[in-house]
């Protein structure tokens, strides 16, 4: 697999997850086998990870960076191995509440490619985490297929299967949006979905009044996916199958094939 870091330094501003502050975040280019690093002290690997709230959070104390999830979906579905992030604020941009304006920005930055890049992840055999009803499992396979269940009574059932390649992650993961849960003004929700047109409620949440993509909401369950697998710091080449995904789900998932790898 070949890594890539970007061309030239992108910025991008906006507000945090609720709405309040305003935050930004520079990337800028790193060297062949750097990896991805928050502020020049936390890396972004499994040890370095918990979930706060909502979202996916890497460091502690106040060298903690939330919000990461949305990012590291892009680097992981366009090939980025390699990137050194700046924040300015505790959290990243949530912008529209998808990963499109991550792809935008790393567009107008420029890939790079380097002929030799980190070992892809493979398995060896079968695994399987569980969360009461939910799970998530994997079988060896090439490339990387995910197959995402959802079930939120809001929304009914809702499923995509979906081959990583950068067009179809482009295409078809990265526009989708987050929903909130209700109970919050109207005003804050659209701050914090980054939204400037209707919204609508659907029992616990408000979403975005029109859905970009079928099955919206299960595909933003595999993008929250694909960025807590970049946590991975490799490609990861499996069959996965997800019913109801979530950060502390996928997490114990990821630390799972971690360790079969150390397993051997």
């Amino acid at each position: 697999m070949n890594g890539a870091t970007i061309a030239r330094t992108a910025c991008l501003a906006g507000t945090d997850l609720r709405g309040r502050r305003k935050v930004s975040v520079r990337l800028s280019p790193a060297g062949p086998g750097a990896g991805i690093w928050f502020n020049g002290n936390v890396r972004a690997t499994l040890a370095n990870a918990t979930v706060v709230g909502h979202a996916t959070c890497l460091g502690r104390g106040r060298h903690r960076v939330r919000l990461v999830e949305h990012l590291l979906a892009v680097c992981f579905g366009l090939g980025i191995t390699d990137l050194a992030v700046e924040t300015c604020g505790p959290e990243l941009p949530i912008g529209d509440g998808s990963a499109e304006p991550y792809v935008k920005l790393l567009g107008r930055a420029g890939i790079v490619r380097y002929k030799k890049g980190p070992d892809t992840v493979r398995l060896e055999r079968p695994v399987l985490v569980k969360e009461g009803a939910r799970f998530i499992a994997a079988a060896p396979a090439k490339g990387l297929t995910v197959n995402c269940l959802s079930r939120f009574p809001e929304f009914g059932p809702q499923f995509c299967s979906f081959a990583l390649a950068p067009a179809s992650f482009v295409a078809g993961i990265a526009p989708a949006r987050t929903f909130a849960q209700t109970g919050v003004a109207p005003a804050v929700l659209r701050r914090r979905l980054g939204l400037r047109f209707g919204l609508r409620r659907v029992g616990r949440f408000v979403c975005a009044g029109r859905w970009r993509l079928r099955h919206e909401p299960c595909r933003h369950k595999v993008l929250d996916l694909l960025g807590d697998l970049a946590l991975l710091g490799r490609p990861f080449e499996a069959a996965v199958f997800a019913c109801m995904p979530g950060h502390r789900l996928n997490l114990s998932f990821a630390r799972r094939i971690e360790k079969e790898l150390e397993a051997g």
